[in-house]
């Protein structure tokens, strides 16, 4: 072939390869432009969804605060909360370790068997039930112990169940020193290192007492050893879509605050001689993942008036025993489900409005520091929450748990 027909013909060549890069580079950038515009589009019709949400949700919300404040027959007020929500389920996922329930239970049955507990149930029994009065405030009784007045805030995390047993012992043990012991023990140790009590999804307050029976917990609040480090800005309450962030950095740390220089994590350790729960309640000790659900009864105190009583405590009875425990020895846990307008209460005596049985959002931990009675003469519990001083009136509310009480609302507390 002649030279020029030869360059003609790589050239020709040239130009084909040239025009298939440019048809395959067309191609490519418009497979990329779909894409970015199916993003864009998903990302704006999620946008969307979620405004759209938000907007029925505020107005879902809104709807339930005015039906309670516009109820002349109400015992309390509603304050509209922007942090309020809705009941839905969260994909929760927990994890159970059936030989160390087990081992909680054995510990639980040798707490109830022992002499301290015989002599605990026989003080209970004998103190008279004229002595309680219509009114009860810890806080004014054993005005020498301030953790009793503290109001904690959980945060971004579902530790009510560690912050409650932690203000439990905290109150506890300065009753018990008559003063002399103030400090606040830390919710943090028992969420971080205790691995049967629950994680940032939720727990079981009796397993973190026990914890403080048989591990001993260290102090805590802003200037002791093991401070709380959940972020407490994300809501009032936060959401529980926070917890996930929140469960990734829980961690056992044992060591103390660098400011903290008292002592050292394993010498901070203050402990409780027994734990018990006050409630007649079950255990679940089958592992998380296990197809056949295992329960077990757990010892109680009202299980034990129950069976050497001729008839099954009354409810007014039951209460009895919950506040001779209270008034003698100092707060206990409360667990109870939350509907979606206790997020929203303000002031007054809080009962559930009809049909909240639908609209439970999650079960809540608490701490009772006393009780009353409301102007019909029915009876409330006083409580302080775990949601910061913003929430509620100051911190605390008065709930009416008639409506509840089917559910088995559990209380739970510890000796020194």
């Amino acid at each position: 072939m002649p030279e020029k027909e030869r360059r003609g013909g790589s050239g020709e060549q040239t130009q084909c390869n040239r025009n298939r890069w440019l048809l395959i580079t067309a191609i490519v950038l418009s497979l990329i432009g779909i894409v970015i515009l199916v993003i864009v589009a998903v990302l704006y019709i999620r946008s969307s969804n979620s405004w759209e949400d938000h907007s029925n949700t505020d107005e879902y919300l809104r709807k339930l605060v005015r039906q309670i404040n516009d109820n002349s027959s109400s015992t309390w007020k509603a304050k509209f909360n922007k942090f309020g929500v809705k009941n839905r389920s969260y994909g929760f996922k927990y994890t159970r370790n059936s030989t160390a329930v087990r081992e909680v239970m054995e510990q639980l049955q040798k707490f109830f068997d022992s002499d301290a507990m015989k002599r605990h149930i026989q003080e209970l029994a004998d103190y008279p039930e004229s002595s309680l009065p219509t009114h009860f405030d810890a806080r004014l009784k054993w005005p020498h112990c301030p953790s009793i007045s503290r109001i904690p805030n959980q945060g971004g995390c579902g530790s009510c169940y560690a912050v409650a047993a932690a203000g439990v012992a905290s109150d506890r043990a300065c009753i018990h020193s008559n003063g002399t012991f103030k400090a606040s023990l830390s919710e943090e140790d028992i969420l971080g290192c205790c691995e049967v009590c629950g994680n940032c999804y939720g727990g079981d307050p009796l397993k973190a007492l026990v914890y403080w029976v048989n591990q001993g917990v260290v102090t805590g609040g802003r200037d002791g050893c093991r401070p709380y480090s959940f972020d407490i800005s994300c809501g009032v309450p936060c959401s529980p879509k926070t917890f996930f962030e929140a469960e990734k950095s829980r961690t056992c740390i044992k060591r103390c605050q660098n400011i903290y220089y008292q002592n050292r994590y394993d010498d901070d350790k203050h402990f409780a001689s027994l734990a018990y729960s006050l409630y007649p309640r079950g255990m679940t000790i089958s592992d998380a993942d296990a197809k056949d659900v295992e329960r077990a009864k757990v010892p109680t105190i009202i299980g034990h008036f129950n069976s050497t009583a001729s008839s099954p405590l009354s409810l007014e009875q039951i209460r009895t025993v919950l506040k001779k425990e209270i008034s003698l020895y100092g707060p206990t846990t409360m667990a109870f489900p939350v509907p979606e307008e206790f997020l929203h209460y303000s002031t007054g005596v809080f009962r559930p409005a009809e049909g909240f049985q639908s609209r439970i959002i999650y079960w809540h931990v608490v701490r009772l520091i006393g009780w009353g009675q409301d102007n019909d003469g029915s009876h409330y519990w006083l409580a302080v929450n775990s949601f910061g001083e913003h929430w509620g009136d100051s911190g605390t509310f008065k709930i009416n748990t008639d409506q509840m009480e089917h559910y088995g609302l559990e209380y739970e507390t510890a000796l020194l």
